[in-house]
């Protein structure tokens, strides 16, 4: 079998690893790749716009990562709130979030996130 890698960054009221019921609808953009140092690649550089972007960031298991501003929220009727808005990074290998063991990305991500 053929491993294949996905990157994609969200926008969101939720997290991007909470992966709620209809998540799949938040995605605004999409990379495919059969490489996983490309995938990783990918992964890290928008990490680094996103971080750049955003002033605030978490992450989860480092296969999800929030970006936020604090002040970007909207008006939830139902919930008759204000709702913060995130923007999500997640790579998935085979179709499922993937467990990352790289020590050069963990030590990038968790550097990355820290800062913040």
């Amino acid at each position: 079998m053929n491993n294949t890698w996905r990157v994609m960054t969200t926008k969101s009221d939720a997290e991007p690893w909470w992966f709620f019921e209809g998540w799949e609808k938040d995605i605004v953009q999409e990379w495919t790749f059969n490489n996983r140092d490309d995938a990783f690649g990918r992964f890290l550089e928008e990490m680094r716009r996103l971080s750049e972007s955003y002033s605030k960031s978490k992450s989860k298991k480092l296969h999800s990562i929030a970006f936020w501003d604090p002040g970007e929220v909207f008006f939830c009727e139902a919930c008759d709130d204000d709702l913060q808005v995130y923007y999500g990074l997640i790579i998935f290998e085979n179709d499922r979030p993937m467990e990352i063991k790289d020590e050069s990305v963990i030590n990038e991500i968790t550097d990355r996130i820290q800062q913040k």
